[in-house]
């Protein structure tokens, strides 16, 4: 969905602070969005975990079919939501029924955002580590070719300042924003990885001479 489109790359980021950004993301620009989660997040949630296992409160409607209980119980749903991105104790105590996880699922099944894949790689990342030079300047080439057309797609659509650029020429802009910022997500560990290498290396160079 393009209003995700925009993201921040996720390097650094908690799982928790990554789910946090999506849900403030949704309910800052779409009306209804934040309560719409809140309700898909606590089905799923309990759906999941039995009552006697349960460390989150939330609030139930006694009659599932009355719209204004459900409404009151949402109300108090979002607040607790609202406080455990808000507060680090309120995380920490949650943390063990993996709340972001149910979260991020409901904004996934209204949004189809991507944040479960983007979260999947985070706490499951691809092995890309290059064993040879030729993998490493295979993957440091595509990572600057995938910048190198983001910028120059920028300088395409920004060169006349601030006009009325057609629909078709800002989503463009935005996919190649994103596929840039997907490959560095992608691609950094590696990087980081051959970084520390050399260092380690060189280290131990200096120490046996």
């Amino acid at each position: 969905m393009k209003v995700f489109d925009m993201r921040p790359s996720f390097h650094g980021y908690s799982s928790s602070s990554i789910v946090g950004w999506y849900y403030e993301r949704a309910w800052n620009t779409m009306n209804g969005a934040k309560r719409a989660i809140v309700a898909r997040a606590v089905a799923l949630y309990t759906a999941d975990i039995s009552e006697d296992h349960r460390t989150v409160k939330f609030n139930i409607p006694e009659d599932s079919e009355d719209a204004d209980q459900f409404l009151d119980c949402n109300k108090k749903n979002i607040k607790v939501i609202d406080d455990f991105f808000a507060d680090n104790s309120v995380r920490s105590k949650h943390f063990r029924d993996n709340l972001e996880i149910y979260i991020a699922r409901a904004i996934d099944e209204i949004f189809d955002s991507g944040i479960c894949e983007i979260l999947k790689q985070k706490l499951f990342p691809d092995e890309l580590v290059p064993s040879t030079q030729e993998e490493l300047d295979t993957l440091l080439a595509d990572t600057n070719s995938s910048y190198t057309e983001a910028v120059n797609e920028c300088v395409r659509v920004f060169r006349n300042g601030l006009t009325d650029d057609s629909e078709e020429a800002l989503e463009i802009l935005e996919s190649k924003l994103l596929s840039a910022r997907e490959m560095l997500d992608k691609n950094v560990g590696a990087i980081e990885h051959e970084l520390t290498r050399r260092k380690t290396e060189k280290n131990n160079s200096k120490e046996e001479g």
